[in-house]
C-alpha cells in the first residue's frame, strides 16, 4: 500500500532509538520539550525523501493501516534537519 500525504504533510519513519511512547496518556506541557528524529519517507521540496528531520514529540501522529505503522508530521512542525542515519 502506498500512502501519499497532502502538501505540507510528511510521512516519516520514526527512529527506533528515539522514545515517544508512554503507557498512559499524557498532556502536552511546557516542561516537556523533548525532541525526536525521523527519516522522511514521503516529503516535499524542503524535506525530501531520505532526510532526517527533528521535531517535538507531540507533533507526531501514528496511523496503523493493515498492520503497517505510518507516522505523519506537519512540515511546519519540523524544527531542523541533521545528518544522523539510523543503522538498520
Amino acid at each position: 500500500m502506498n500512502v501519499k500525504p497532502i502538501q505540507g504533510v510528511l510521512v516519516i519513519r520514526k527512529h527506533e532509538k528515539t522514545k515517544s511512547s508512554v503507557d498512559i496518556v499524557t498532556e502536552e506541557s511546557d516542561e516537556d520539550k523533548r525532541l525526536i528524529t525521523g527519516e522522511v519517507i514521503e516529503g516535499g521540496k524542503l524535506q525530501p525523501k531520505g532526510i532526517t528531520v527533528i521535531f517535538g514529540k507531540y507533533s507526531l501522529y501514528e496511523l496503523v493501516l493493515q498492520g503497517t505503522k505510518y507516522f505523519f508530521l506537519n512540515a511546519e512542525d519540523v524544527i531542523g534537519t541533521c545528518d544522523y542515519k539510523e543503522k538498520k
